[in-house]
């Protein structure tokens, strides 16, 4: 779990770059979502495919859970750091 808030400028080549404590646990792949309240959500590969497995199971037939479905899942990105800690923000 990531904890704490950072508040990082987006460069010119719409990279982020990631606190050097959190690197190490995304250094095996890292996707990236439009979170809540403006937010960027940011998961190591192996708790992505977690919270995917359950946002999956949501029940299709409420209008809230396909909202926060389509909220995480749409605006998801796949992606690695570079060599100097950054991702790519879509």
């Amino acid at each position: 779990m990531f904890i704490g808030e950072y508040k990082h400028n987006i460069d010119d080549k719409s990279r982020l770059a990631i606190p050097v404590k959190f690197r190490k646990d995304l250094a095996k792949g890292v996707v990236i979502t439009r979170g809540l309240d403006n937010c960027l959500f940011l998961y190591p590969q192996a708790e992505w495919e977690k919270l995917a497995l359950k946002l999956s199971a949501l029940p299709i037939s409420q209008t809230n859970s396909r909202a926060f479905s389509r909220l995480m899942l749409a605006g998801a990105m796949d992606s690695e750091l570079d060599s100097q800690g950054r991702v790519l923000v879509p």
